[in-house]
């Protein structure tokens, strides 16, 4: 009960944080600098933030999905539906941070070494909308799996509450 108690929590913060993070990321720091830099500058700025950005979700993506094997193996009941949900988030962040962020970034760097070419823009254009697709694509599927995780049904350890105010009762049985 212990172990999956603490499955429980360590899963619900590191969605949270996901979640959160890719929110903060996703909708308020990248447009941010775009308006505070302007687009030359701001690049740059996301060029060297994004990749280990992608990692680092791929990484805890793929941390939730073990903690959700965990709990899957302790109770299957409780966390089946979320698990497809992780391996497919999982395979997101994966081809973001190992295919889809380092094609990006060298179809940029061939775009900014030849700027008279419109085919190397029009590459780099290509890479970046599919990027902001599949971020967002992961970012819906966070979400997703905060509103599961709320929608948990819960029991305490002796059972339900009314078990539980049963059992605690002195001379009731």
């Amino acid at each position: 009960m212990i172990l999956r108690r603490l499955l429980h929590l360590i899963y619900g913060f590191i969605l949270v944080f996901l979640t959160g993070g890719t929110l903060v990321f996703t909708l308020f720091v990248t447009p941010t600098l775009f308006l505070s830099l302007g687009k030359e500058m701001a690049g740059e700025v996301v060029g060297i933030l994004f990749p280990p950005y992608f990692h680092l979700l791929f990484v805890f993506t793929l941390v939730a999905l073990a903690l959700q094997a965990g709990r899957y193996a302790l109770r299957p009941d409780s966390v089946r539906r979320s698990l497809p949900a992780w391996a497919v988030l999982a395979m997101g962040t994966g081809y973001l941070a190992l295919s889809l962020g380092p094609r990006a970034m060298a179809s940029r760097a061939a775009w900014l070494s030849h700027q008279g070419e419109p085919s190397f823009k029009a590459a780099f254009d290509s890479l970046h909308q599919q990027s902001v697709l599949v971020n967002g694509f992961i970012l819906a599927g966070y979400l997703a799996l905060t509103l599961f995780l709320l929608t948990e049904s819960h029991t305490t350890p002796t059972g339900t509450p009314q078990d539980r105010q049963r059992s605690e009762t002195p001379g009731r049985d």
